[in-house]
């Protein structure tokens, strides 16, 4: 795989817009090529030679790995609608990371803005400290967001995380985000997304859920009353063919949406 380094050159006062800085754009083409490429500053048109220093080479869209050191969290919609390759953070990152993508992977090593994933259509985001809100949500006015792929947080996601997922049994296509926990409204108006979570929620997990499972491993400060107590079970069958294995209490709903559900809800017992 074929490196390109991007080196932060100076302090951000102002987010800086970097939607060009994806596999897709950076392949094939030269450092000075990649130098030219457009960002937006404020209100100004600027390149990434401005603000990066930039070094190593590309090939083929799957073989290009953007490396960007450097203190980045203002720096917005890096990775948007990439396809394929790898980009590494090592610090934190600004809003819309990987917003859109459908393919390739994203790895995180620091804490993530608002809107992460957002909307994603496949590939991988991995965040390796605590993500804002929105994780992988649909924007306002779309009714679909997060359709496939996986997004990962090691620490907690925000409120109205996995908002509008759906996925698509004829497609295979099983969005999945796992985090370490979650702030309110987790997984609002699912329609097939599948979110597990190591630890605690806040309340109001699956609000207006038709369909897709929530798996939380810790405890729920507050439990929907339009959710109906199932029974125990041992484990959890996912629909990408995982199985998570502990003593859980499951609940069906949310049962203000459709009188019989197909939505499920498992906590810790």
């Amino acid at each position: 795989m074929a490196d390109i380094k991007l080196k932060l050159k100076k302090k951000l006062d102002f987010p800086l817009e970097a939607d060009s800085i994806t596999p897709d754009n950076f392949a094939g083409k030269t450092v000075a090529e990649i130098k030219k490429l457009p960002l937006y500053y404020a209100t100004k048109k600027v390149t990434i030679g401005d603000f990066f220093d930039v070094s190593g080479k590309s090939t083929k869209v799957a073989d290009t790995k953007i490396i960007i050191d450097g203190d980045i969290s203002n720096v917005k919609r890096i990775g948007e609608k990439m396809t394929g390759g790898e980009i590494e953070i090592n610090s934190a990152v600004g809003m819309h990371i990987g917003n859109n993508m459908s393919g390739g992977k994203i790895v995180v090593h620091g804490n993530a803005d608002d809107w992460a994933g957002a909307m994603l259509q496949g590939g991988e985001l991995e965040i390796n400290g605590d993500a804002g809100h929105y994780v992988g949500s649909a924007y306002r006015g779309y009714w679909q967001g997060m359709k496939n792929g996986i997004i990962k947080v090691k620490g907690k996601v925000g409120v109205e995380s996995m908002l509008w997922a759906k996925s698509s049994k004829p497609a295979n296509k099983w969005p999945t985000l796992y985090c370490g926990s979650a702030e309110s409204f987790l997984g609002i108006h699912n329609h097939g997304g599948t979110i597990v979570v190591e630890g605690n929620v806040d309340r109001c997990a699956g609000a207006d859920q038709a369909w897709g499972n929530i798996v939380i491993k810790g405890k729920v400060s507050r439990i929907l009353p339009s959710y109906k107590k199932v029974g125990e079970v041992k484990e959890v069958q996912l629909p990408n063919g995982e199985v998570i294995k502990g003593k859980f209490i499951e609940y069906s709903g949310d049962h203000t949406i459709k009188k019989e559900t197909n939505g499920r809800l498992y906590i810790a017992a």
